[in-house]
């Protein structure tokens, strides 16, 4: 029944051809514009192209390599400190009862304290983290408002993994993104870096010279 209506409204507007203005292409008064297009980006190239992801994970990276340093060296001492107790118990032994508890208690304080060390150093990465991803999103928020100032796409996705079933190649902006982001973050970094700030090496102790 549905295909006899379209057949019939098919025939009808053969009948009126003749009849009908021509369309020159031009929009009428009170006639909408046909809707804008569909873009998406690509997430994952953003991250891995983008100069402030960039900067951003080398300074997360050389942060949790000093941090890695720090706890090693604080589970190294533990290490150290447990084989010279299990040593002199073995051969000396302690002479006390009270020293042998102090002994005990300075190794659990020594264990407690790295695994704290290593916790807070963990939640210090993951607000770092969670406040540059928060940076990233807004500066993308931004610059797509700037690029769709004109109001080209009625719609832009963020495309990442396998949550878009499918999109048509030619409705990549990716690139353009990307380039247009870098050019104005390379603008801004001099005066306001939105990466996560360089981290410098701990300096080293200074002793006094002995006289």
């Amino acid at each position: 029944m549905i295909l006899c209506a379209a057949v019939a409204l098919m025939a009808s507007c053969g009948e009126n051809k003749s009849t009908q203005p021509k369309d020159n292409g031009l929009v009428k008064a009170g006639e909408k514009t046909e809707a804008g297009k569909i873009a998406y980006v690509e997430v994952d190239s953003l991250v891995t192209q983008l100069e402030m992801c960039k900067e951003a994970k080398a300074a997360l990276e050389a942060k949790g390599k000093q941090f890695e340093q720090t706890i090693t060296a604080k589970t190294n001492a533990f290490q150290k400190a447990y084989q010279a107790f299990g040593q002199k118990m073995q051969s000396t032994g302690y002479s006390s009862q009270a020293e042998y508890e102090a002994a005990q208690k300075n190794l659990q304080r020594m264990q407690e304290e790295g695994a704290k060390l290593e916790q807070q150093y963990h939640e210090i990465l993951a607000k770092e983290q969670d406040e540059f991803n928060q940076r990233l999103h807004d500066s993308v928020q931004a610059y797509i408002a700037v690029l769709n100032a004109d109001h080209r796409y009625s719609m832009i996705l963020s495309k990442s993994g396998d949550n878009v079933l499918y999109a048509d190649p030619s409705l990549d902006i990716t690139d353009e993104v990307i380039k247009g982001m870098n050019k104005r973050y390379k603008k801004t970094a001099g005066a306001a870096n939105t990466a996560a700030p360089a981290v410098k090496p701990a300096a080293p102790a200074v002793k006094s010279a002995a006289k």
